[in-house]
């Protein structure tokens, strides 16, 4: 696969999960910035000198499909940048492209009208969603909404891919332990592959997460038996998938709630140990004393590495 061109359209999502600092801060974003935000993504990926160094194109929230369009000309200035997407990638010039959906909600008709554009597509179209067991689903609801999405996507549109991103929380960990998650069977029902994120404190020390939301992060002890687990039960394609850097964007295109900062780069480089977002104008990322980022300190009961954890399973497991 080829370089990633990501845009966060717009920061605005009602999905409100509970480890999520949109979920705290709840952000509206205006329509203005919102119509304004996919112009410019609609003109950036318009150059076709993008490409074949991008292969390519990404994009996510906050949320598109669960409200965030009731603006008609919001809807249409990106429908207009879908169907450009489209455009590039029947006619060759990208291979990829990947769209966020919560899926959490009844009413998805924006979405589904976004997918009749890709029918007949040559390259990949992936739907990108997220399972969590802790702090997204907050009514039985929203899950049973989520399944039944997932479902009736790959019913009506079989050649779209789904990957499903999960939190390694404390309390999926424990579920997984106990067998009463499996990662195997969830990928048979939903037709879909998986990547896995560490833990975050979204700004907030561990002591006050786990404090807002109890069995987030988890104690370093149990951490290991779940490395040691995965690594024995799972392929090593999925093991590849636990919190990997390079599955990250190279370009990523923020819009905040301001026009001042639409469409501020953000190149991610991926250059080794010391794997650090650099933003062109801002300082490096904070690094924890082994050379990875400091956001891989994930342990509620110490500064362990999660990423030199795992370097360390395998290394035994070998």
């Amino acid at each position: 696969m080829g370089k990633q061109l990501q845009f966060e359209l717009w920061q605005e999502c009602n999905s409100l999960c509970k480890f999520c600092y949109l979920g705290r801060e709840n952000r509206f974003t205006p329509d203005k910035l919102k119509k304004l935000a996919c112009e410019k993504t609609l003109a950036k990926i318009s150059d076709l000198s993008n490409y074949p160094e991008y292969d390519t194109l990404a994009y996510l929230g906050g949320e598109f499909f669960q409200g965030q369009m009731k603006n008609n000309e919001v809807k249409e200035s990106f429908m207009n940048l879908m169907k450009k997407t489209a455009e590039l990638l029947n006619n060759g010039y990208i291979n990829h492209v990947w769209i966020y959906a919560t899926l959490t909600i009844g009413n998805q008709e924006d979405l589904y009208e976004v997918l009749n554009l890709f029918k007949g597509h040559r390259g990949e179209l992936w739907i990108l969603t997220s399972y969590d067991t802790l702090g997204r689903f907050h009514t039985k609801k929203m899950e049973e909404n989520w399944s039944y999405h997932m479902k009736n996507i790959h019913k009506l549109y079989p050649d779209i891919l789904f990957n499903i991103t999960t939190i390694l929380s404390e309390d999926c960990i424990d579920k997984y332990l106990s067998g009463e998650l499996s990662f195997q069977k969830m990928m048979e029902e939903y037709h879909t592959t998986f990547f896995f994120k560490q833990c975050g404190t979204a700004n907030k020390s561990v002591e006050e997460m786990n404090k807002e939301l109890p069995h987030f992060i988890p104690p370093r002890d149990k951490f290991l038996k779940f490395l040691a687990k995965f690594k024995q039960q799972e392929s090593d394609e999925m093991w590849d998938k636990l919190f990997n850097i390079k599955y990250r964007a190279d370009m990523l295109y923020r819009n905040a709630n301001d026009e001042e900062h639409q469409m501020q780069a953000q190149q991610r480089f991926k250059n080794g140990k010391a794997e650090v977002d650099l933003s062109y104008n801002g300082p490096e990322a904070d690094l924890a004393p082994c050379g990875h980022m400091a956001t891989y300190q994930a342990y509620s009961d110490c500064n362990g590495c999660v990423i030199c954890d795992k370097e360390m399973i395998a290394e035994l497991m070998q």
